[in-house]
């Protein structure tokens, strides 16, 4: 598919005719969307909140852009981050806040690019294709709502996944005892992630089993999850690639867009200071349409943090 897709020349300056007559001879299906007999045949969320989402993330990926109003601009800012760390006093991080509802920050060229490699080289034996669990049979099976795959690495795996670890413990103020391996994830063309978020709800299996922290996660045994680490506190999200065409990351509800720079990394809290489930932190990953994008994921758990990101009495701070 790569292949086919680099002999067509998409910065024509034609009208679609010329696109549609490139696909053709490159033996690609090509359907006008000009014709009145077109039909979108995308199978639609069921309830109106996914819809809703679902809608909104479609439109903001083909816009390519970010929908912040001045207002909501005027309330961004960016700053050299080093929280007083040792790690960081003598190389402060530049931090740009890139939304405001929810807070999301986006930490600059904070993962050299000989890391990236070496984090990839340990990932790529592992990749395994994106799985969930199904609700009502308790099955792992592959999604559709998730078109990529990814792999799990320890600390104990590599001196580079343990710097990657410190960095974010570092950066964040957070402890990662409870928190979960680094996720390596790669989406190839087509590969993207429908709205979700990242936290787990009440009475809900994790997606995720296996080591969290010091604490060894049975599938059968969620209390013991609860117990030992909690909820999904915040995210860390380092960008492994940049992306020639698609791949950003969008909180489609509030109009998000951040486009993949190698290197750089996205972080938010998935949780109020009060503990409570955000659900503005509902965010997706747009279709890759050209080139190939790498992630690495650390999902940080509540327990551990009590002093660390303090608590607070009002349910929505």
């Amino acid at each position: 598919m790569v292949e086919e897709q680099e002999k067509v020349d998409f910065n024509t300056t034609d009208d679609t005719g010329s696109i549609g007559n490139s696909l053709k001879q490159s033996s690609i299906q090509y359907v006008s969307m000009n014709n009145k007999n077109f039909q979108v045949k995308n199978q639609r969320p069921g309830t109106n909140l996914e819809l809703r989402s679902q809608q909104a993330f479609e439109e903001i990926c083909r816009q390519q852009h970010a929908q912040l109003s001045k207002k909501r601009q005027a309330t961004l800012f960016c700053r050299y981050r080093h929280n007083n760390h040792p790690y960081l006093i003598f190389r402060p991080v530049k931090e740009e806040k890139v939304l405001d509802e929810p807070a999301v920050f986006l930490f600059h060229d904070v993962v050299s690019d000989s890391d990236i490699e070496k984090l990839k080289a340990l990932a790529v034996p592992r990749l395994q294709r994106a799985l969930i669990r199904n609700a009502a049979t308790n099955a792992i099976t592959p999604t559709n709502d998730r078109i990529s795959k990814s792999a799990w690495l320890r600390d104990e795996d590599s001196p580079v996944v343990a710097r990657l670890s410190q960095l974010i413990s570092a950066l964040t103020n957070l402890t990662m005892e409870t928190a979960e391996e680094i996720q390596i994830a790669n989406y190839g063309i087509g590969g993207y992630y429908s709205p979700h978020v990242d936290f787990y709800h009440k009475l809900e299996r994790p997606a995720y089993f296996g080591k969290v922290g010091k604490y060894i996660i049975d599938l059968g045994e969620l209390s013991r999850f609860c117990c030992y680490s909690g909820n999904r506190i915040a995210t860390w999200m380092t960008y492994m690639s940049d992306v020639e065409w698609g791949g950003a990351t969008v909180f489609p509800l509030f109009g998000g867009y951040i486009t993949p720079k190698k290197g750089s990394t996205l972080f938010w809290y998935n949780l109020h200071a009060s503990g409570e489930v955000d659900y503005r932190t509902l965010h997706a990953a747009c279709p890759v349409l050209i080139g190939n994008k790498w992630v690495a994921n650390k999902w940080i758990h509540e327990y551990g943090q009590e002093f660390r990101r303090r608590c607070s009495l009002d349910p929505m701070a």
